[in-house]
């Protein structure tokens, strides 16, 4: 074996183990890349829950609880919640009714009926349903782990319809110090990277 060889493969031995030593901090900071959390509004109109992806919604009973704790503190008038129909059941109403077990009965969920969609469609047609009911300012529960990408959606779709929009990141389903110990921190990541890289 040359010499000049020994060294190349000596180098990708150190780059190698370099990289494995330090993983849990390169593969936080590439968890944490994907969570925005830029400051906005603290008061809305209305708190909306993104709920049709039709990849993943990841829309959880802690973020329908969140928004009906904003109504109930006066910081959003009411929540818009993206509905898709799985087996003739609308998830609005399955939403609904675990407000009203829960203690929320007085708290109303306005219904935006559509097809599960790519997330970003969801945005469009969630924006133009705000625009088309006189609606100036928003607060868009999204996951965490959405908000660099669909976060910035729904800002620049805000803008364009004069809607003020701030983004609040939900952080139960995915932990950026964590992620790639559980396989299902492991499959949001990549398909979120895989949507965010499309992007750039």
């Amino acid at each position: 074996m040359s010499r000049g060889l020994k060294v190349c493969l000596a180098g990708l031995l150190l780059t190698f183990s370099i990289a494995w030593l330090g993983r849990e901090s390169w593969l936080s900071a590439l968890g944490r890349y994907l969570i925005e959390t830029p400051g906005g509004l603290s008061v809305a109109d209305v708190v909306v829950v993104p709920a049709a992806d039709y990849i993943r919604a990841d829309v959880s009973i802690e973020t329908l609880e969140e928004a009906a704790r904003l109504v109930r503190e006066g910081r959003a008038k009411h929540i818009v919640m993206s509905c898709a129909e799985v087996y003739g059941v609308s998830e609005c109403e399955l939403a609904q009714k675990w407000l009203r077990d829960r203690g929320y009965s007085g708290t109303q969920i306005d219904w935006l009926r559509t097809a599960i969609l790519p997330d970003e469609l969801e945005a469009d047609k969630t924006i133009q349903y705000l625009r088309e009911r006189g609606v100036k300012s928003a607060i868009i529960l999204l996951p965490n782990y959405k908000t660099r990408r669909l976060g910035g959606a729904y800002r620049r779709l805000g803008t364009q319809s004069a809607i003020e929009v701030n983004v609040m990141g939900q952080s139960r389903e995915f932990d950026p110090q964590r992620w790639w110990r559980s396989r299902e921190g492991q499959k949001r990541f990549a398909v979120e990277f895989v949507r965010l890289a499309r992007l750039l």
